[in-house]
C-alpha cells in the first residue's frame, strides 16, 4: 500500500513541477513517504525533502506568493502607514512592494502604546493649603508601534527590505542636490482599527529601530536599484577623484574644477530622473533578511497651526471629524 500510494503521489508530483515548478522530483517524494511510512511519521519526512542549508530561497511552490494589499477602506482594520505623498517615494523601484500593497501594512498585529495629555500650570498662592492649576496645553502624545515582522519567503523579503528602506528615509529631510532640499521629512497617515481608533492620523516618523538577530535564518533575495541613482553615485565618484587629483598634483587645478563640474551637473541631473521615475533600474545585488525580527517605530502626531486654529472641540466630540481629510487623536 504504502509502495501504490508513493507511485500516485509521485505522478502527481511530476504533474505538479510541470505546471507550478516544484522543486523536488517525484522520486524524491516518493522516497519520502516510503520512509515516513516506516519511521510512522510522514509529515516529518515531507518536511525533511531538501531544507535549505543555508538559508537561502528554495523556490516557489506552485508560484505561490504573499499578498500585503488592500484598499484602505471603512472595512480594512489593519494598521497601515501611507506611503509618502513625494514622487521619488512613489517612483523608487525599491519601495514598490509597498507602493503595491497601498502603503506600510503590518503583516501581523502590531503592539501599539498611544497616551494623551493635558499639562496644567500650578499657580503659587501664599497663604493656602491647595496649589491652584491653571491649564496651559494638550499634547496628544506618542504613539509606539511594536511590530513582528516575519519573513518566510523572498516575496516576503522584497517586502521586509521595502518597509525598512522607508522607515530609515522617513527620519530625514530633503538636502543637498535635491529640488527639494530644505523641506523637513515626510508627514504620513496613519489607519487601524477602524474610524474611532486611527483615521488618518497625520504623523512623522521620530525613531525607528529593529535587530538583526544570531539566533534566526536569513533568507537572500534580489533588490533592483534605480539605474539613475546608480549614475548619480558614479558623478559624485568622478567628482571626488578629481577634487583628490586637483590637491595632490599642482597645474591641474583647472582641469579638475571642470570635471568636478560635470559631475556634479551629471549628479543633479540623475536626481532629478530619479524624481519623475525615469531612468529604469539596475540590479541592486543580493541582500539577506532575517526570517524573524522586530522593528519598533515612534510616530508623533502633527498639525499645522491652521488646522488647530480651526479645531472644534463640540465637533470632536460629537464624531463630526471621521470623514475629514485628516484625522484628531
Amino acid at each position: 500500500m504504502a509502495l501504490d500510494l508513493a507511485s500516485t503521489l509521485g505522478a502527481a508530483q511530476n504533474a505538479i513541477g510541470a505546471v507550478g515548478g516544484a522543486i523536488n522530483t517525484a522520486s524524491k517524494l516518493g522516497d519520502a513517504i516510503s520512509k515516513g511510512f516506516e519511521d510512522g511519521d510522514v509529515l516529518s519526512a515531507l518536511r525533511a525533502i531538501d531544507l535549505p542549508t543555508a538559508g537561502e530561497a528554495v523556490g516557489d511552490l506552485l508560484s505561490a506568493v504573499a499578498s500585503f494589499g488592500g484598499d484602505a477602506n471603512s472595512n480594512d482594520w489593519r494598521v497601515r502607514l501611507s506611503l509618502a505623498n513625494w514622487s521619488s517615494f512613489r517612483t523608487s523601484p525599491v519601495l514598490a512592494p509597498l507602493k503595491d500593497a497601498g502603503g506600510l501594512i503590518f503583516p501581523y498585529t502590531p503592539s501599539i502604546s498611544m497616551s494623551s495629555k493635558a499639562t496644567y500650570q500650578p499657580v503659587t498662592t501664599t497663604h493656602s493649603n491647595y496649589t491652584f492649576r491653571a491649564y496651559q496645553n494638550s499634547d496628544p502624545g506618542e504613539i509606539s508601534i511594536t511590530a513582528p515582522m516575519n519573513v518566510e519567503d523572498p516575496t516576503q523579503g522584497l517586502y521586509w527590505i521595502a518597509a525598512v528602506h522607508y522607515l530609515r528615509s522617513l527620519t530625514k529631510m530633503f538636502t543637498g542636490n535635491d529640488p527639494k532640499a530644505g523641506n523637513p521629512p515626510p508627514i504620513i497617515f496613519l489607519n487601524g482599527y477602524g474610524n474611532y481608533v486611527f483615521k488618518n492620523v497625520p504623523c512623522v516618523v521620530t525613531s525607528f529601530s529593529t535587530t538583526l538577530n544570531k539566533d534566526c535564518d536569513y533568507i537572500g533575495v534580489n533588490v533592483v536599484g534605480s539605474a539613475a541613482g546608480s549614475i548619480e553615485g558614479v558623478a559624485e565618484g568622478i567628482g571626488g577623484l578629481a577634487g583628490a587629483l586637483g590637491g595632490a598634483i599642482p597645474g591641474l587645478s583647472g582641469i579638475t574644477d571642470a570635471v568636478s563640474n560635470i559631475a556634479g551637473g551629471v549628479g543633479q541631473v540623475a536626481g532629478l530622473l530619479g524624481t519623475f521615475g525615469i531612468g529604469g533600474t539596475t540590479s541592486g545585488g543580493v541582500s539577506h533578511v532575517p526570517t524573524k525580527s522586530e522593528f519598533v517605530i515612534k510616530l508623533q502626531p502633527i498639525y499645522s497651526r491652521n488646522s488647530v486654529r480651526n479645531f472644534s472641540l463640540d465637533r470632536f466630540v460629537g464624531g463630526g471629524y471621521l470623514n475629514n481629510s485628516f484625522g484628531w487623536v
